[in-house]
């Protein structure tokens, strides 16, 4: 620093009285961000996204979605507030639905389906936790 300039303190009290302070829903939300952070979890990312309507429905109707990771894929449809789904090789794992509305889980079947309703509204993500202990995520979608 040399003499005569502001400190970083100095710098950084201007620049919080410019700023309006963040929301505490705001903060929540990234503090959250962390503890949803999975380490040792594949990223399985969005490859594909079709929207499907029968005809003459009214609606946004079903969202049919694909999540390529390097093991399993997901295979995932969202209709409504409903997610039914599918790991591509059929694997057992354990499922959660990720929100900030919070946690929730099941399981899949031996055909590597499942189905989870009442899914909140706003950013999910699907966490799979696999027999052989190496756990999928898959990135954020809206519902």
């Amino acid at each position: 620093m040399r003499a005569g300039e502001p400190s970083d303190d100095e710098l950084t009290g201007v620049l919080r009285a410019c700023l309006s302070p963040v929301p505490e829903r705001v903060l929540a939300l990234g503090q959250a961000a962390f503890v949803w952070f999975e380490p040792t979890a594949a990223l399985a990312t969005l490859t594909s996204e079709t929207r499907a309507a029968p005809a003459g429905v009214r609606g946004s109707g079903t969202r049919l979605l694909t999540f390529a990771g390097a093991r399993v894929s997901v295979e995932v449809e969202v209709c409504g507030q409903e997610i039914v789904g599918q790991l591509v090789p059929a694997s057992a794992a354990e499922v959660i639905l990720r929100s900030p509305a919070g946690e929730r889980g099941t399981r899949t079947d031996e055909a590597g389906s499942f189905a989870l309703s009442e899914v909140p509204a706003g950013v999910v993500s699907l966490l799979f936790r696999l027999t052989d202990a190496t756990s999928v995520v898959t990135s954020w979608i809206r519902v």
